[in-house]
């Protein structure tokens, strides 16, 4: 039965998956706050696991760990394939530099709440604030898988937390926004909040035995899988060429290997590339991308990836870095609000609401909390800003890069004399950064009205 045992994981997320589903359908009560079917099922797998009912099944924290590993980077790598044609480039650049500024803000709430109140632990126990309300559990629980030696073994449960908590922040705080907007606006607010893709496609079918979307979803599945072989290949031949440096081409390996994702978009951008080279030169390549597969195919990978996530959680973390974990999601939570009611005002001069609650959706769940959040107040999303959010991410993922090295530097001086001088660059680069968006996002609104 070992042939089983990934098999067995995917079915039980594929099953709490389905439960979730049934129960936000046929339970009102969870429709008024807007939480994910996926961190639904999760939180009923990890309430009926041995965690909580002795005896009962167990949870392999390793292979839930390694299952939302691939799908964090087979859902990346889906979304980056997709085709995009947006018109107003520079507000995508606005929105990208707000999430961007975002992730920088909580990054050093997170690192200066530890470094005051929890001087004893490794400063990625906050910076991992950023990563779980920013980006999501994928990211929060792939940097805190790097980190496990630092914090204890508990740097997968600890992202993932993180995560967790940011979609109660989103969900709860999020929909009580909601109501005050609503209220001042005189708007009926919404009941519900339903989880619904916001592209369509026409399926055809071409003869009885064949539906033509079959075609389309092998051809993607087949391109995302050949580019997730170029990643492994990229980190095999990466090994072996750093083994002979020692420590130094351990640690080297560990970070391209946490960047997986990062790697994948890479190839994923060259493929792009070289399609539209093809395609100006007369040869149709059209059929090779497919924006709503793509768009499916992530979901489905992001979905497995938060059910995953939440069941990597145990109880001897909790008692290890729940004060902890309380205390910085909670300051870096208000924080959050107060930051985004600032700069969204400063940066949207129309639809300012929408963006508010869609942005702080996003930055405390995912982009599909924040899309759950805006249809609060534009029910059938007639405001450019659903697209914005969807596509600012991506240019948000490259401004990123840079803060990424800087929330880096922590481990790289885990454990050597120079550890503190580390910790301090990164506090103060994660500020600087914050500032420079600021300042930019500032110049640029006064230029022209968003």
């Amino acid at each position: 039965m070992e042939k089983w045992n990934m098999i067995i994981y995917f079915l039980l997320i594929g099953f709490l998956l389905f439960i979730g589903k049934v129960l936000k359908t046929k339970l009102p009560f969870l429709n008024r706050i807007v939480i994910p079917t996926a961190l639904l099922g999760g939180i009923i797998g990890l309430v009926f696991s041995s965690e909580i009912i002795p005896g009962s099944y167990e949870i392999d924290v390793e292979q839930m760990t390694a299952i939302v590993y691939h799908a964090l980077a087979i859902g990346f790598i889906s979304l980056a394939l997709k085709d995009s044609q947006h018109q107003n480039k520079r507000k995508l650049w606005s929105t990208g530099m707000v999430i961007t500024s975002t992730y920088a803000l909580q990054g050093f709430i997170g690192i200066l709440l530890v470094l005051l109140f929890f001087s004893n632990r490794f400063i990625g126990s906050g910076i991992l604030l950023a990563l779980g309300f920013g980006q999501g559990p994928g990211l929060a629980t792939s940097f805190g898988g790097m980190w496990n030696t630092p914090l204890e073994g508990f740097g997968v449960a600890l992202g993932a937390s993180y995560a967790f908590l940011g979609y109660l922040w989103g969900g709860i705080v999020g929909v009580l926004a909601i109501n005050v907007i609503a209220r001042k606006r005189g708007i009926i607010k919404p009941k519900r909040y339903y989880e619904q893709s916001i592209e369509k496609a026409t399926i055809e079918v071409d003869t009885v035995r064949e539906v033509s979307v079959m075609d389309g979803l092998t051809v993607q599945l087949v391109i995302i899988f050949i580019i997730y072989g170029l990643v492994w290949l990229t980190l095999f031949v990466m090994g072996k060429i750093l083994a002979p440096l020692g420590s130094i081409g351990g640690t080297v390996f560990g970070l391209l290997e946490g960047f997986n994702f990062i790697i994948g978009i890479g190839y994923a951008l060259l493929y792009k590339f070289i399609l539209r080279k093809i395609n100006k030169k007369g040869i149709k390549t059209n059929f090779l991308t497919n924006n709503y597969l793509l768009s499916n195919i992530s979901s489905t990978a992001f979905n497995f990836m938060i059910a995953g996530a939440v069941l990597s959680i145990t109880l001897d973390f909790l008692v290890e870095f729940g004060v902890l974990l309380a205390v910085v999601s909670t300051i870096g939570g208000l924080l959050t609000i107060l930051y985004l009611l600032f700069i969204t005002r400063k940066v949207y001069k129309t639809n300012t609401s929408e963006y508010f609650v869609g942005l702080y959706g996003m930055l405390t769940g995912t982009a599909s909390t924040g899309i759950a959040l805006l249809k609060g107040l534009d029910p059938q999303l007639e405001t450019p800003v659903a697209e914005e959010l969807v596509l600012g991410s991506g240019t948000a993922i490259m401004m990123a890069l840079p803060l990424f090295g800087i929330l880096m530097l922590p481990s790289l001086g885990f454990g050597k004399p120079n550890e503190v001088l580390f910790n301090y660059i990164a506090l103060f680069g994660c500020l600087a950064f914050v500032l420079i968006m600021v300042v930019i996002l500032s110049v640029r609104s006064k230029r022209k009205p968003q």
